[in-house]
């Protein structure tokens, strides 16, 4: 969401508070480290908060090393044990960020 144009933020925002629409799911994205206080996603946000709808946010950071190598591990079908190496060089490369481990 954080490229997304104003006035596709506001037909969210617009949809997001409108009364008459009931049994709404709206699953957005976006990345914290491109988004500052004064940009129109946050803008949007608040004044949705402000209207009274509900907004959950769920912060995704890195995984672990040890969850990467169980990742490879039951991707590759290789022990844990051998797949060592293997996920070391992929959490260094990905900083453990799960979309660029399934890139990697």
């Amino acid at each position: 969401l954080q490229w997304a144009d104003e006035m596709t933020l506001d037909v969210i925002r617009m949809i997001m508070i409108d009364p008459d629409i009931h049994h709404f799911l709206f699953l957005g994205s976006y990345r914290e480290n491109e988004v500052s206080s004064s940009h129109p996603l946050i803008n949007m946000l608040d004044a949705i908060k402000a209207q009274g709808a509900s907004i959950v946010t769920i912060k995704v950071g890195q995984i672990a090393r040890e969850s990467v190598n169980t990742l490879l591990s039951e991707t590759l079908f290789i022990p844990p044990s051998l797949c060592k190496p293997l996920s070391t060089v992929v959490h260094n490369k990905t900083c453990g960020i799960i979309m660029f481990i399934w890139k990697f």
